[in-house]
């Protein structure tokens, strides 16, 4: 068995928390400021739900347990750089591109390492969202109905574990560029911030959907589980549609037509555009 180099470990898991906390904080920070203390006075122009906002104590709990799990998260982290680093763990993880071929598997990997991760994500966040689960656990994140920037991993410790488990998965098996996995990282933690912002944003990138999507989902509850890609929810039947009643004890992802409404056998509405 190796010896722990306590020196090495401490600068890994300090520099993954720091970072984490870093660009969480100077992420939510700035929105926060920009639009809920400069913009204060012009709700209706930016917020998503204008008539909802969280007490001081919930906005408080948001930002101690953001900050707690990002540290949680940096010490998860860091412990998973030391492993590699003193060759304590072997993931197929490289650092070096070679010739054309090492540039196309490097950008394809890269792809494919966000489309997995993303699907992961939706699965797991869809578990969170049965009955069980959902009571035991991801309720204390849907006590922030109103969004704000800090509210993006105010998660319960167990729920957070379960996602960075199963999101980093796909690096176990399969050959990945320790940059594209950094940066994959980073992209999802910015926005993961930016869809729990309360603010409503747009991104430039084609796949990301705009921050309502992510919002609608605090509002009503069992849908739209998707993180960055809205296909997994268009795919399995869970993106909201019109018409349909949704809320806290409406499970399942798809809602429910009103009892009252006449047409019980019509199809499935249409689903919201985003």
């Amino acid at each position: 068995m190796r010896d722990v180099d306590w020196d090495l470990l401490a600068a890994c898991v300090g520099g993954a928390s720091f970072v984490g906390l870093a660009v969480y904080h100077a992420v939510a920070g700035y929105l926060h400021y920009r639009y809920y203390v400069r913009r204060r006075d012009a709700l209706e122009s930016w917020k998503l739900q204008p008539e909802r906002f969280l007490t001081p104590e919930l906005h408080r709990l948001a930002i101690r347990s953001g900050t707690r799990n990002m540290a949680l998260s940096g010490v998860l982290t860091g412990v998973l750089v030391y492993a590699i680093v003193s060759g304590s763990f072997d993931p197929p993880i490289y650092t070096e591109i070679a010739g054309a071929s090492g540039w196309a598997y490097t950008i394809g990997s890269t792809v494919l390492l966000f489309v997995l991760m993303d699907y992961i994500a939706y699965w797991v966040h869809r578990a969170l969202h049965t009955r069980l689960l959902f009571r035991r656990l991801h309720r204390f994140h849907h006590r922030f109905v109103a969004t704000t920037p800090y509210v993006a991993i105010a998660l319960h410790p167990v729920e957070l574990l379960a996602l960075q488990a199963a999101t980093l998965t796909p690096l176990l098996v399969i050959p990945f560029h320790a940059a594209s996995v950094a940066a994959i990282l980073l992209y999802i933690l910015v926005y993961n911030v930016v869809d729990h912002s309360g603010v409503r944003l747009t991104s430039a990138l084609p796949w990301q959907p705009p921050s309502r999507f992510h919002d609608d989902h605090h509002a009503w509850v069992h849908v739209n589980f998707g993180q960055h890609l809205m296909i997994w929810d268009r795919l399995h039947g869970t993106l909201r549609r019109h018409g349909r009643r949704y809320g806290p004890e409406v499970f399942g992802g798809r809602g429910e037509r009103d009892r009252s409404d006449a047409g019980e056998g019509r199809g499935l509405e249409p689903f919201i555009r985003y």
